[in-house]
């Protein structure tokens, strides 16, 4: 006795020896035998691809299986298919949700106060996909500041004109990328205007808790971010800053003057701002209240 098939998928191969043994005039029963499918499933399947053919001889209408309109029929199915909606009724999260938005925060900021209140809340990228569905009221992607990029980008690395005065990225221990102990920092500055004095903020992130400091400088030179960084490691008790990872800008190349105050110090790429990801995700950020060209606050 033929042992059917079981949890097995219709293929393309399957549907046209349907086709043919359907159309050639086989019976439900007689073609279990020869494909291995149960009569259930061959019965679901060709009433996913019956349609009506016109006999050329007899100018009757009969019902034919295409092999083609039930591969289209499953593989739209299948696109259709999506996980469960856990928002579900729950209006209030919905509507919190909406209401920060339109305040001004990022759903990456919105998910993670709630995961720091112990609140329940969907993830980061689950958010963005509801509101692109039109499950946040009164919210869409065009009231989101930042739109959420989930392509990933080719990062290329450019060949550094000289070598850095500190050591290079590569040569960063293993343990803060995996951003499992507390103490990593990437830091950076951001411009007001061009010129004038203290027009420049020093950004510090810290990579596993992507805590932020936000310092105002003297002046864009490495002189004033020591001086700055001095300032900042006062501030904090000791082991807080185990490690920086730097860019090669002009205001960093005094690693000497750096490295007295925090020993570990290292050199991203040129023109490779993807080594400082959580830094330059804030540096955006701070852009929506500091745009290029506005002076900085006293």
């Amino acid at each position: 006795m033929h042992k059917e098939k079981r949890y097995s998928r219709m293929t393309w191969i399957d549907r046209l020896n349907i086709e043919k043994l359907f159309n050639a005039g086989a019976s439900y029963r007689a073609m279990p035998r020869k494909l291995g499918f149960s009569v259930s499933s061959l019965h679901y399947e060709v009433q996913r691809g019956l349609y009506d053919h016109l006999d050329s001889k007899t100018w009757n209408t009969l019902k034919r299986y295409s092999a083609m309109i039930a591969q289209d029929n499953a593989d739209w199915q299948a696109s259709a298919k999506g996980g469960a909606v856990k928002l579900g009724h729950n209006h209030a999260y919905a509507k919190a949700v909406s209401s920060r938005i339109l305040s001004g925060e990022s759903p990456d900021q919105i998910v993670g106060a709630f995961q720091t209140q112990d609140q329940w809340t969907v993830s980061t990228s689950t958010l963005y996909r509801y509101i692109d569905k039109g499950y946040i009221p009164g919210v869409t992607s065009k009231d989101l500041w930042q739109k959420s990029k989930r392509k990933k980008r080719k990062h290329r690395k450019v060949q550094a004109s000289k070598a850095p005065k500190g050591t290079r990225i590569e040569r960063r221990p293993l343990v803060i990328d995996s951003r499992s102990t507390f103490g990593h920092w990437e830091m950076d500055s951001v411009i007001g205007k061009a010129r004038g004095k203290k027009q420049s903020l020093l950004v510090l992130t810290e990579r596993r808790t992507r805590f932020e400091i936000i310092f105002r400088t003297s002046a864009k030179t490495s002189a004033a971010t020591v001086s700055a960084l001095s300032r900042i490691v006062s501030r904090f008790p000791e082991g807080t800053f185990k490690t920086l990872t730097v860019d090669n800008g002009s205001e960093f190349q005094d690693a000497d003057g750096i490295q007295v105050l925090v020993p570990g110090l290292y050199y991203c790429h040129p023109y490779t701002s993807c080594e400082r990801g959580s830094n330059e995700n804030a540096n955006r950020i701070i852009r929506r209240f500091l745009p290029k060209g506005k002076v900085c606050g006293t």
